[in-house]
């Protein structure tokens, strides 16, 4: 009967309201990445200048998630998980519009 044990671990961690801000700021700004990436290979780059603004945007986004991400990162009791997600998705998006805008200054 000792494998059906159930075993409990009670904390007082709770999630971080940062940390799900961060998530959710990362995931928009991905999403935005991927859209406007799949609209304007649809479009033949027509408009380009309006996913540029909302490129800006999703950068804006990405950069509070990133603030959000850190601050939560060192919070006190609570779980670290949505806030290294936060983390980690605002900057993998940030790295994402960062090539993109290189590869529009570059010409490439």
């Amino acid at each position: 009967m000792a494998l059906f044990e159930k075993r409990y671990r009670f904390t007082s961690n709770k999630h971080s309201t940062k940390g799900m801000m961060a998530l959710f700021f990362g995931m928009m700004s991905l999403i935005s990445f991927l859209l406007a990436t799949v609209i304007t290979i649809g479009n033949k780059a027509e408009t380009a200048d309006r996913m540029g603004a909302a490129g800006f945007l999703a950068i804006i986004f990405s950069f509070i998630g990133l603030g959000l991400g850190s601050t939560a990162l060192t919070e006190a009791d609570v779980f670290p998980i949505l806030p290294r997600l936060g983390f980690a998705v605002s900057l993998i998006s940030l790295i994402l519009w960062g090539g993109i805008i290189y590869v529009g200054f570059a010409g490439l």
